[in-house]
C-alpha cells in the first residue's frame, strides 16, 4: 500500500527542514512517475502555504520553475555542496516545483566547480544519449551523443553559449537580445529560429544545419559573416578555413533528436560518421573506395549490428566486429567495427 503525499513534508523540503529519512520519502514519491499528479494535487491544495510571490502568476507552474532554475543556478555560483546538503533554502516560490526537478532529470545539469566560480552552468549528454534542455529564456533543444553546452548564469541578459559537440535549438524570439552559439571555429548569431549545430571535437569540419528563419555563421578571425537560409547547410573546414553551403531538408537532417538515423542518398563516410557518433563506437572503413557509395534508409531503435549489416545487403561491404576487451577497473573498451570492401 503506498503512503499518502505529506505536503507538509514538502513544505518542509522546500525550506530545508528535512531529515535523511525524510528525503528518502520525498525520493521515492518522485521516482513513481505515476504519483506525479498526485504531488502536484497537494502542492495546488495548499498552494496558499507556500506563500507565492505577488508578482508569480497564480497557479503558473512553468513560470515557478523558471524563477526555481535561476534562483538554483544563482546558489551553485556560491559553492554549496550538494554532499553536505542537497539544497539549502530557496525562497518559497522557487521551491514549489523544486521536488520535480530531482526526477525529471532531463536537463542533467552538471555544475563545476571551476565553471561556477566563473558564473557558468553546463548542460552535458553522456556517449550514446541524447538529452533534451529547457534555457532561461524558454529556448528549448537536444544534445546529442558526448555533447557539452554552457551559458551564462544571467542568461536572460546575455544569451551567450558556449557548445562542443552537437546540439538542436528551437529559440525563443527577442529582437533586442541575440542568441549566440560559440564553437571552436565558428559564432552562430540568431534572434529566433529552429537551427542544430555539429562542432564535434577533433573532427575536420563544424556544420550549421538551418530548418527556419535566418542565422548569420561569423569566425572573427577572417572576417567571415555569411547567411544561411532554411534548408541550407553550411560546412565550414577547420583547417583551410574555407566553407560551402548545399541544400538539404532541414527536418531530416535534424530527426535525430527524435530518436531516428535519416540518410538521404549520404556517402557512405558520413553515413559511417553519424554512426559512429550516435552508436558511440569506432568505425574503421580500411578501403577509401567505400566512401564513394551512397545510402538511403532510415532507421529507429536498430542496434548498430543490425543496421551494419542491412548496409551490406545493398552496398558491396562486409565487415568484423571487435569483441570487446575488458581495461582496467573492469571497464570495457569502446566497441570497434571495421569496414572492408566486397
Amino acid at each position: 500500500m503506498q503512503e499518502n503525499i505529506d505536503y507538509r513534508l514538502l513544505k518542509n523540503f522546500t525550506e530545508g527542514k528535512y531529515s535523511l529519512r525524510d528525503f528518502r520519502h520525498i525520493a521515492s514519491w518522485f521516482e513513481d512517475k505515476s504519483r506525479r499528479n498526485e504531488i502536484e494535487s497537494a502542492i495546488k491544495q495548499h498552494w496558499d502555504e507556500f506563500e507565492v510571490a505577488e508578482d508569480m502568476p497564480q497557479r503558473d507552474l512553468s513560470a515557478v520553475y523558471d524563477k526555481l532554475r535561476n534562483q538554483i543556478l544563482v546558489e551553485k555560483t556560491k559553492s554549496i555542496s550538494l554532499k553536505r546538503k542537497v539544497f539549502l533554502t530557496y525562497s518559497k516560490v522557487a521551491a514549489i516545483l523544486l521536488l520535480p526537478l530531482l526526477i525529471y532529470t532531463a536537463f542533467n545539469l552538471n555544475f563545476k566547480n571551476n565553471n561556477t566560480a566563473e558564473g557558468w552552468a553546463e548542460i552535458n549528454s553522456p556517449s550514446g544519449a541524447r538529452v533534451q534542455f529547457h534555457l532561461p529564456d524558454g529556448t528549448i533543444g537536444w544534445l546529442n551523443s558526448n555533447t557539452r553546452l554552457k551559458y551564462q548564469l544571467d542568461f536572460k541578459q546575455n544569451r551567450y553559449l558556449q557548445l562542443t559537440g552537437e546540439a538542436y535549438f528551437e529559440v525563443t524570439h527577442d529582437k533586442e537580445k541575440p542568441f549566440i552559439v560559440t564553437t571552436p571555429h565558428l559564432d552562430i548569431k540568431v534572434l529566433g529560429t529552429i537551427f542544430s549545430v555539429s562542432a564535434i571535437e577533433n573532427e575536420k569540419t563544424t556544420e550549421v544545419v538551418l530548418q527556419e528563419g535566418k542565422v548569420v555563421v561569423e569566425n572573427s578571425g577572417m572576417d567571415l559573416s555569411v547567411g544561411v537560409n532554411p534548408n541550407q547547410k553550411l560546412v565550414f573546414d577547420n583547417i583551410t578555413k574555407h566553407y560551402e553551403t548545399a541544400t538539404i531538408n532541414a527536418q531530416q537532417f535534424n530527426a535525430w533528436k527524435d530518436g531516428l538515423l535519416v540518410f538521404r542518398n549520404e556517402p557512405l563516410s558520413e553515413v559511417f560518421k553519424r554512426l559512429s557518433r550516435w552508436y558511440n563506437v569506432k568505425i574503421t572503413i580500411k578501403d577509401e573506395q567505400i566512401n564513394q557509395y551512397k545510402y538511403r534508409a532510415t532507421f529507429r531503435n536498430e542496434p548498430v549490428e543490425e543496421v551494419v549489416r542491412l548496409i551490406s545487403m545493398t552496398v558491396p561491404i562486409k565487415f568484423i566486429i571487435q569483441k570487446r576487451t575488458q581495461e582496467d577497473q573492469g571497464v570495457y573498451a569502446i566497441r570497434e567495427i571495421t569496414i572492408m570492401k566486397k
